[in-house]
């Protein structure tokens, strides 16, 4: 049987609705794209410095070696490092936020918070400065206080990195540390504050 006029305008409007819903649905779609896949891990040597990680010393008579206790005189200069994975075999230095500062200074004269941070001594601060994020380099032994002269911030080694004087008002986050078996500088945690300058 033939459809009639009234048939062939119902099922018009049938097609033009399911073409109007798919077409819907298909902006739809577009605007929200794939489903995202999940993040990719880091590689080793971009993640944060994490428990169990060593110190690599990049600078000093013991550059390119893995920090202990008796590399680092009692009171004298700080010397950079970057923690290192032993499980990957990895110096987690493409990450600059984990450039730290190693010294060692004698834990009698540590604050209660300070002394339960460190290990025979040894302390691990953060060396990007908390208020633009330049680099610290300097120790000043005579009052015991890691400086940056890029805008003139200090910061209180015997007091968490406390501020002492300078724009930054962030004290210098650290990294908690033990010893291990083997008699080496370990990371007991990440940092105690996020890393880096007032804008990162």
């Amino acid at each position: 049987m033939a459809s009639s006029p009234k048939d062939t305008s119902r099922s018009a409007g049938v097609s033009r609705r399911t073409l109007i819903a798919s077409g819907g649905a298909l902006s739809a779609a577009a605007l929200i794209g794939p489903r995202p896949a999940l993040a990719a891990k880091p590689r080793p040597e971009r993640e944060p410095v994490q428990a169990g990680d060593r110190m690599m010393l990049r600078d000093g008579p013991n550059k390119g070696k893995l920090l202990t206790p008796d590399m680092l005189e009692t009171g004298a200069n700080c010397i950079e490092a970057f923690p290192f994975d032993p499980a990957s075999d990895t110096e987690r230095s493409r990450n600059r936020l984990n450039r730290v500062l190693a010294l060692r200074l004698d834990p009698a004269d540590m604050d209660e918070e300070t002394r339960r941070y460190s290990a025979d001594g040894v302390l691990i601060y953060s060396a990007i400065c908390t208020h633009q994020g330049c680099t610290i380099e300097t120790w000043d032994a005579e009052t015991q206080h890691l400086k940056c002269f890029c805008h003139l911030s200090e910061f209180a080694a015997l007091n968490q990195g406390a501020v002492r004087s300078g724009p930054a008002r962030r004290q210098l986050p650290m990294v908690p540390v033990t010893l291990d078996a083997d008699g080496y500088v370990v990371a007991a945690g990440g940092f105690t504050a996020k890393p880096g300058g007032a804008k990162t």
